[in-house]
């Protein structure tokens, strides 16, 4: 939890959050932000990863989810998933870990460094104050149904061999990949695309697994 270090909150992020990225002379937290400084620093030469109002589209859709509801939620209802990665030890460690061992952890450095005090103090309540009810967590899975509904009736429309954008991946195929990769390991993807459901969706992701780059940052031991 080096997020939580004196040190990164006092000179990293004051938000005691992760990712970040030091670009040039620049902190950068927050994925999306890092992802849109990278394209605005690095564009020249590489294709424009937002290159259409539909790739746009696409990301304020991915982006809307509650990952964090989703995640934990599925951790918590088991019953709700099928075939999940997560193996039953690590998932409740890390349940038990966010509960209690997260909380002490900023209890204490809200004491040892009073200067940043407040930041400690306001995570912790983040952190108590953090419910996944079963009603919020199924809102999240219909508002996800309805999501990669669309996208699948997108790429019925499209080339079998193309991306969301067509022939280059762009900053949408990442949330989507992500997004993607995140319900196989929690065991919420067999209910929107297993069983032949939403099948160029499923051949999407397919796609995606047997690419190298995504097999060397989920897969690294068989890359």
């Amino acid at each position: 939890m080096e997020q939580f270090d004196y040190d990164f909150v006092k000179n990293v992020n004051p938000k005691s959050e992760i990712p970040v990225v030091k670009i040039g002379d620049k902190i950068v937290p927050d994925s999306s932000t890092i992802i849109q400084t990278l394209e605005d620093t690095f564009k020249e030469g590489y294709p424009n990863l937002t290159p259409s109002d539909k790739g746009h589209h696409f990301e304020q859709l991915y982006n809307s989810l509650e990952i964090r509801t989703l995640t934990f939620g599925a951790m918590h209802n088991v019953e709700l998933t099928t075939n999940r990665e997560i193996p039953d030890e690590p998932r409740l460690n890390y349940l038990t870990k966010i509960a209690t061992k997260r909380p002490a952890i900023l209890k204490a450095q809200a004491e040892a460094h009073p200067d940043v005090a407040e930041i400690y103090n306001e995570k912790l309540q983040q952190t108590v104050n953090f419910k996944v009810d079963k009603a919020r967590l199924e809102c999240e899975l219909v508002k996800l149904e309805v999501i990669l509904e669309e996208t699948e009736q997108h790429l019925l429309q499209m080339d079998e061999k193309s991306w969301l954008c067509g022939n280059n991946i762009t900053l949408a195929d990442i949330y989507l990949a992500l997004l993607m990769r995140r319900l196989v390991y929690v065991g919420l993807a067999y209910r929107y695309w297993g069983n032949g459901k939403r099948p160029n969706l499923s051949a999407y992701y397919q796609r995606w697994s047997e690419k190298k780059s995504f097999k060397e940052v989920f897969y690294p031991t068989s890359a």
